[in-house]
C-alpha cells in the first residue's frame, strides 16, 4: 500500500510538533507526523509514579525571541504557566555558592577565593589576540583562568559531557556560560550577591503537568488523523522520496522533515547512502544521561529546600546535578513529600553502572549532607530513566561532519530539525523556532 504527502514529519518531539502547528497556521494541512512513541513529546515528557512526577531531565523554559515567548506564554500555555526567579547553586569544598560560579565566590575558602581572583586576572592579562584555542580546555582556562578552571569548570564540563574536553569544541557555547568581569568576580567574592546573571535567571514552568505540558498543548492544535503514534519507519528511500513503515506501508513526500537523531536518519536510508556520509553519520558523537527520580515521605529537605536545581562538580558525588522538582511546581509531588533529581552522565569515556546507581546516588547525598541516613525511610519511590542520546558532543569534526552530511540531505528535499536532527545543542524555544522555520521552508 502506497499513500503520498507533500509533507512527512519524522518524530513528535517539540521541533515535529511546532512544524505541524505552523503548517495548520499557514493552512498548509495536507502533512503527516509520524512517531515510534505511543505519546508525543520527546525528550519534553513527564512520568508520573505514585504520585510523583519526574521531566526527562531537567527542563525550563526561557526565550529572548518575541515571537517564541508570545507563543508559549499566550498561545500553548497561557493560564497553566509561572515565572520564578531562579535559584540554582553550586557545591564545592563543602558549601554551597550562587550560579553562576565564575561570579559568585563569597563563602568558599579564602585560598580558593584568591586562587579564583589571581588567575582571573593573569588570564585577562595574557588575553591580547594570538591564535584561538586549540579545544574547550584551552578556551576555559584562556577565559576563566586556572583558579576557576580548576575548582569548577573543567571538572564540571568532564562529568557533564563525560566526554575529554580536548577532544571537545567550544564554539557552542554562545552566551549560556557568563563570562566573568573581574569587577563581578571580586564584587561577589566579597558579598553574598545582589543580582543573578545569565539568560535563566528567571524562567518559566508550567503549573500543571510537569514539561509535557507544553508537548500536550502543541497537540492539541494538530488533528489527530494528522499524528500517526506508534509508527516505526524502517527505511528511508531518499532518490524516490520514500519512507517505509514497520507494517509495509509505503509513503511518498515532497519533503521530508527529519527531527530524529542525525545518525539515525542516515542509518535509516540504508546502502545507497554515499559511503563518505555514512562515515560522517558514525563519526557524530553523543552521551548518555541517567536521571535518578526518587519520591520521599515528608517535604522537608533541610538547606536545599528553596533551591530548584545544584551543579556539583566534584567525584564525592556520582551524580553532577540535583533538582528539587517540586520547587518548580506544587503539583509534581504529592501532598506532604518531596523528590529529588539527580543526573549521572556516561559515554565510553565514563562508563557508570545502572543497576547500581540508586544506592550510589542515596549513599552520595547521605556523605555530603544532603540526606541523612534515617532519610532511608523516606524513600518512597526510586528509578532510574535512561535518555540516550543525550546531549550531542561537540568533538573537533563536528562541524565538519554535519556539514558534509547536511550538504547532502539537501539534495534530496530532507530536511533535518531540532536539537537531534540538526545535532545542535538547542534549548527548547529554538527546537520550536526551528519547526516554524521548517514549516516555512515548505510552504
Amino acid at each position: 500500500m502506497s499513500l503520498c504527502y507533500p509533507t512527512v514529519i519524522l518524530g513528535a518531539g517539540l521541533c515535529g510538533l511546532s512544524a505541524a502547528y505552523h503548517l495548520e497556521e499557514m493552512g498548509e494541512a495536507d502533512y503527516i507526523i509520524l512517531e515510534r512513541n505511543p505519546e508525543v513529546g520527546g525528550l519534553a515528557r513527564t512520568e508520573t509514579y505514585d504520585g510523583f512526577s519526574f521531566d526527562h531531565a531537567i527542563h525550563i523554559l526561557y526565550s529572548r525571541d518575541p515571537y517564541a515567548i508570545d507563543l508559549i506564554c499566550n498561545t500553548l500555555l497561557k493560564d497553566n504557566i509561572q515565572k520564578q526567579v531562579r535559584q540554582s547553586f553550586c557545591h564545592t569544598g563543602g558549601v554551597f555558592t550562587e550560579y553562576p560560579y565564575q561570579t559568585n565566590n563569597f563563602g568558599l575558602h579564602p585560598h580558593v577565593i584568591v586562587e579564583n581572583l589571581m588567575g582571573l586576572i593573569d588570564a585577562k592579562i595574557a588575553e591580547s589576540g594570538g591564535r584561538p584555542p586549540h579545544h574547550f580546555e584551552e578556551w576555559i582556562y584562556r577565559k576563566f583562568g586556572r583558579g576557576i578552571a580548576e575548582h569548577f569548570m573543567i571538572p564540571y564540563n568532564r562529568r557533564l559531557w563525560a566526554w575529554d574536553l580536548k577532544d571537545m569544541n567550544y564554539d557552542w557555547i554562545a552566551d549560556r556560560v557568563p563570562l566573568p568581569e573581574i569587577g563581578d568576580v571580586l564584587q561577589g567574592a566579597l558579598q553574598p550577591p545582589v543580582t543573578k546573571q545569565g539568560p535563566n535567571q528567571e524562567f518559566w514552568y508550567p503549573v500543571t503537568g510537569g514539561i509535557e505540558a507544553l508537548s500536550r498543548a502543541f497537540q492539541r492544535f494538530i488533528p489527530p488523523d494528522r499524528l500517526w503514534l506508534n509508527t516505526n519507519v524502517i527505511a528511508i528511500d531518499g532518490t524516490r522520496h520514500e519512507v517505509l513503515l514497520a507494517d509495509g506501508r509505503r509513503i511518498q513526500y515532497g519533503r521530508l522533515i527529519s527531527t530524529i537523531p542525525l545518525p539515525a536518519l542516515v542509518q535509516l536510508s540504508g546502502k545507497k547512502t554515499p559511503s563518505i556520509i555514512q562515515q560522517c553519520a558514525k563519526g557524530l558523537k553523543f552521551n548518555t544521561v541517567h536521571t535518578v527520580n526518587i519520591g520521599l515521605d515528608g517535604a522537608d529537605l533541610g538547606r536545599i529546600r528553596s533551591m530548584h536545581w545544584i551543579y556539583f562538580p566534584e567525584d564525592r558525588t556520582i551524580f553532577h546535578r540535583l533538582s528539587i522538582p517540586g520547587n518548580f511546581s506544587s503539583g509534581m509531588v504529592p501532598d506532604g513529600c518531596s523528590s529529588l533529581q539527580l543526573e549521572i552522565s556516561e559515554s565510553v569515556h565514563r562508563p557508570c553502572n545502572r543497576e547500581t546507581l540508586i544506592e550510589q546516588c542515596l549513599s552520595d547525598l547521605i556523605r555530603v549532607g544532603i540526606l541523612e541516613e534515617q532519610d532511608r525511610k523516606r524513600v518512597q519511590f526510586a528509578q532510574v530513566v535512561t535518555l540516550n542520546p543525550a546531549y550531542i558532543i561537540y568533538d573537533l569534526k563536528h562541524r565538519e561532519n554535519t556539514r558534509t552530511i547536511n550538504k547532502y540531505l539537501d539534495q534530496l528535499n530532507i530536511i533535518p530539525k531540532g536539537r537531534f536532527g540538526e545535532w545542535e545543542y538547542l534549548n527548547m524555544d529554538q527546537a520550536i523556532t526551528g519547526g516554524k522555520r521548517a514549516a516555512e521552508d515548505i510552504s
